[in-house]
Formats: structure tokens, C-alpha cells, sequence
């Protein structure tokens, strides 16, 4: 039976005094692909140097996160050596409590880090200040107790909540409520989640002519089902039912078997995931009024397939998701989309960062026949036509002086 050893490195390492000189101290970088408390970590952690750049970095460490089914987090801390430490490499994970607050969080992530840190601390001058506690193992009775305690809730976990909003003045006054409940059940060989909203929103204007009131409305219900097919395959469902004013849908339903091939395991998938997604299905509409195809309901088939590629190293990370969807009775009626972004480092101090979206539309089959007046367009009431949408965003930032980054000061 495995032994609980923990080496708590923090003991002695969190009183060796910040004033040390800097060439005894291990420079490193941290990439945070999450929130990090920046404060909190360099005020915890004075033992070591926070570098500006990577390329100058003793110890590079790479932190990302991914959800889990509870609603937690499974954090992944890749310590990659530079310099004299290269070749020296260690990956470490741990999970937050889903009820976990900020400050819990962010002192599981310090604890780690110090864990993460000593195999390197160890060959500095500084391992003569290193001392060591060890918690004591964990008796047979113990484990056998923790066994024992199964999940009431048999991995289940829901959520139910709401939002609202109002705001206005004398001339206008607008109210947005939303509700939501989900239900998930996430495991090693199974997925299921269940999501549900609705939201009711209404805008009320004094004209010169008297009040005019436009009011919103749409709902959702989400069913998805996922079968682990060993560390690359996966197969399963997802169905869906809804119904929109701004989309002309009195009712529309879907449901669409899938079937998904990772390249890379999906326990990678925190650093880097290259998936092929395919579905297929049936697609149900009844509509408000009737369409610019002269129907009021119709039932069709329709299949997509999405390619998603994400990696993240040192250098900074990329992700690109292509796809397209088409109806099976018109191939001229699809939907072709792409979204790139990246973060580069492209040298010391210099980084750019660029992305967007952009699909090229050609299936909006549910656009009402009806004139559409100036200020349905204008207050964005009901879906109009379109042959594409697109947003990007794009920057630069150099950064040069000083290569360390050691000091906080909160103070205003």
C-alpha cells in the first residue's frame, strides 16, 4: 500500500531572509495559464528570484488547470530546468475542492510550488538551509476508514442559480432576469451533464409618440453523454431543446451521436489536445412566423465536424478550432468557421498575442419571411440574415530594464 508522504519544504525555506544575495538564489518563471495571486505567491515564496523573461530562468514552470467533474479543478505544474538544471524535469498535479475559496486555492498552489522547487534548491548553496518534516504514515485502520466512506452522492453534482438586472432612467428602463440548474456526473469512463436556462429581458422607451416595450425571450435545455473509448477514442450523444423570439423558434430540438479521436491522450490534455470531433443527427424547428423558405416547421439532418488544436509550452500557446456544419438536403446550406489564437514569446522581452473568429454563414434556414422594422435591427430583437461574422483583436509589448520581478508593493 502506498505510504502518504508529504515533504514539507516550506519549513525552513519561508524564514531565509529576502536580503540574501541574488546570485545565490534560483532564478525562475512562472507561466500562469490560470489566475495566480502574484502578491500572496512572491510574499510566501522570498526564497527565490521571479524573472522578467523565461529565457533567463533557472527553473521554467508552466501551470494550467482544467475542470473536473465536481466542479473543481485538476492543477498541472510542469517544472522544466534551464542553464545548469537542464535535463532536470517534474510534473506535478493536484485537485482543488470545488468549495474551495480564493484562499485556499492560491495556498495549494504555494505548497506545490515549494514542493516543486526543492529537487532544484537542493543542488544551490542553499541546501544547507533546507530542513525537512515528513507527516507520519497512515495507519492500515486509517485507509480502511477512508475506503470505506463512499460518495453519497455517487459523483453527482448540481448547481442552481440566477441572475438579474435593471437599470434605467426617466426616458428608459430595462430588465434582464436569467435562471439556470445543471446536473453533471463526470468519471474516468463516463460523462453526462444536463443544463437548463432561461432568460427574460424586456426594454421599455418614452418616445415622443408614448411608451414603446420590446421584450426578449429564449430558453434551453441541454443533454450530453460521453463513453470513454480507452485514452483516445471517445463516442456519445448530445441532444438539445429551446425556443427563441430573437431566433423566430417557437420550438427547436436536436440530437446528434458523436464520435471524437484525440491524437494526443486526454490526460495531456491540460498542455496540449489535437481532436477530431464528427456528429450527426436529426434537427426539429417549428417556427414563430413563417421562414424565407415559406415553411413553418420542417425536420432535417445535419452533421458537422470540428477540429480543435491547443498546446501550451514555453514559448506561450496557440489554439485553433476549424469546423464546419451542413444540412443534408442543400449542401449550399452550411456554417464554416475558424478561431486561431496564439501567445508568442518571439524573444527576450518581446511578445505578441493575436486572435479571432470568423464563419462564413450560409444556413440560417429559420430567418422570418416578415419586413423587418428599423428598430427590430436596431435594438437587435429578431436574427437577421448574414453571409459572415467575424471579431479580431491583436497585440505587441516589449518589455526592457530590469530582469528581476521580486518586489510586491500594494500600498494605494
Amino acid at each position: 500500500m502506498k505510504t502518504a508522504l508529504f515533504l514539507l519544504c516550506s519549513l525552513s525555506l519561508s524564514t531565509i531572509v529576502f536580503a540574501q544575495s541574488q546570485k545565490d538564489r534560483l532564478d525562475i518563471f512562472i507561466d500562469c495559464q490560470m489566475y495566480c495571486d502574484w502578491v500572496y505567491i512572491k510574499q510566501e515564496i522570498q526564497f527565490v528570484n521571479y524573472m522578467q523573461n523565461r529565457q533567463e530562468a533557472d527553473v521554467y514552470i508552466l501551470a494550467t488547470r482544467q475542470s473536473t467533474g465536481a466542479g473543481g479543478r485538476e492543477v498541472q505544474l510542469a517544472f522544466i530546468g534551464n542553464n545548469e538544471f537542464s535535463g532536470i524535469q517534474d510534473t506535478i498535479k493536484y485537485f482543488t475542492d470545488p468549495n474551495a475559496t480564493d484562499a485556499i486555492e492560491r495556498e495549494q498552489l504555494v505548497n506545490t510550488l515549494k514542493k516543486g522547487l526543492l529537487q532544484f534548491l537542493v543542488q544551490t548553496s542553499m541546501a544547507d538551509q533546507i530542513t525537512y518534516a515528513i507527516e507520519p504514515e497512515e495507519t492500515e485502520e486509517g485507509m480502511e476508514a477512508t475506503e470505506e466512506n463512499d460518495d453519497p452522492w455517487n459523483n453527482w453534482v448540481f448547481n442552481i442559480g440566477g441572475n438579474g438586472w435593471l437599470n434605467g432612467e426617466s426616458t428608459y428602463s430595462n430588465v434582464d432576469l436569467t435562471g439556470r440548474f445543471s446536473a453533471s456526473k463526470v468519471t474516468d469512463k463516463h460523462k453526462l451533464n444536463f443544463s437548463t436556462f432561461y432568460n427574460y429581458e424586456t426594454s421599455t422607451f418614452k418616445l415622443t409618440d408614448g411608451d414603446e416595450t420590446y421584450v426578449i425571450r429564449s430558453y434551453n435545455a441541454r443533454l450530453e453523454y460521453v463513453k470513454s473509448l480507452g485514452p483516445n477514442w471517445s463516442v456519445g450523444f448530445t441532444t438539445r431543446t429551446g425556443s427563441s423570439t430573437f431566433g423566430n423558434m417557437d420550438i427547436s430540438t436536436t440530437f446528434k451521436p458523436a464520435i471524437e479521436y484525440n491524437i494526443f491522450p486526454y490526460e495531456e490534455a491540460s498542455t496540449r489536445r489535437f481532436s477530431f470531433n464528427y456528429s450527426i443527427g436529426p434537427e426539429y424547428y417549428n417556427y414563430t412566423d413563417t421562414t424565407i423558405y415559406d415553411l413553418l416547421s420542417e425536420t432535417r439532418m445535419r452533421h458537422g465536424l470540428d477540429i480543435e488544436f491547443n498546446q501550451t509550452q514555453k514559448w506561450g500557446n496557440v489554439s485553433l478550432d476549424i469546423g464546419i456544419q451542413q444540412y443534408l438536403h442543400g449542401f449550399e446550406l452550411f456554417n464554416a468557421y475558424i478561431n486561431p489564437n496564439i501567445e508568442w514569446q518571439i524573444f527576450k522581452g518581446l511578445s505578441i498575442d493575436f486572435g479571432g473568429y470568423a464563419s462564413f454563414v450560409r444556413d440560417r434556414i429559420n430567418i422570418a419571411k416578415s419586413d423587418i422594422s428599423d428598430q427590430d435591427i436596431l435594438l437587435q430583437i429578431k436574427q437577421l440574415d448574414t453571409d459572415f461574422t467575424y471579431f479580431t483583436y491583436f497585440g505587441l509589448n516589449y518589455r526592457f530594464g530590469s530582469k528581476y520581478n521580486n518586489f510586491v508593493n500594494p500600498r494605494f
